[in-house]
């Protein structure tokens, strides 16, 4: 898994790790780098997760994702071996249930806003003379206005020395946590308040993406379009105006 850190937040952490000045390099074609997880040491993702704290209500999921990795990657429960790919389905089972809020998985990635799923269904497929056993775990998520069903498949060599929590950040979904789901409500909340100004002109950066109206009388089918909008490549802010 990766982590993509902006210019403001690299800055502040060659400062205070002098052996991340390799990041430099990155900077010179973009205001972002892309680095491994594994490559942070807890330290330095404590320090960014303090960034992304001071940074205000926009950053606020950011931190609590990161906080929930750190504590994925610092889990204490029990590693499986390659034999052991059975007994992971009721290690998940219990790893959902134990202290579970609204029974949600979050999706891992940092730069992205928390988007919760829902288990569906959890399988294990026993193995035959050519394939190993498997786990399948089937989610749905409400997002675009529609269903993403989305479905994660762990082998033998995915839970080698692994926790339940590892385990999900190497497939890129975090257990709920009160922060996350924190987040998300506010995210939720901000939303409904954007969405009842209508006419309102507001400033935003980043990406956004198109959605279908699952009230129209028809579809759009221009197949041809991308689904993300880029709104800036940097830190400049792009004019908009809600006409929903």
């Amino acid at each position: 898994m990766k982590l993509q850190i902006e210019r403001a937040h690299v800055e502040p952490m060659i400062a205070a790790f002098p052996q991340l000045a390799l990041w430099n390099d990155q900077l010179r074609f973009g205001d972002k780098v892309e680095v491994a997880l594994r490559q942070l040491s807890d330290q330095q993702l404590a320090f960014l997760g303090e960034l992304y704290r001071r940074g205000g209500p926009a950053l606020q999921a950011r931190a609590a994702q990161l906080a929930t990795l750190r504590q994925a990657l610092s889990d204490a429960g029990p590693r499986f071996a390659a034999a052991d790919i059975e007994m992971v389905v009721p290690a998940v089972a219990r790893f959902m249930m134990d202290g579970a809020i609204r029974g949600w998985l979050f999706t891992a990635n940092v730069t992205n806003k928390p988007l919760p799923y829902v288990v569906t269904r959890l399988d294990f497929t026993l193995p035959s003379s050519d394939e190993t056993g498997k786990v399948y775990i089937d989610l749905k998520a409400n997002a675009k206005g529609a269903l993403v069903p989305v479905t994660i498949r762990i082998t033998e060599s995915d839970i080698v020395n692994r926790t339940v929590a590892e385990i999900f950040a190497a497939k890129g979904f975090l257990k709920e946590t009160p922060e996350l789901i924190a987040a998300y409500d506010d995210t939720i909340g901000r939303y409904f308040e954007w969405r009842g100004q209508y006419g309102a002109q507001f400033s935003a950066r980043g990406t956004g993406f198109y959605a279908e109206d699952p009230g129209a009388t028809h579809r759009d089918s221009d197949w041809s379009r991308k689904d993300v909008v880029v709104l800036t490549s940097g830190e400049a802010e792009a004019r908009l105006v809600n006409d929903e």
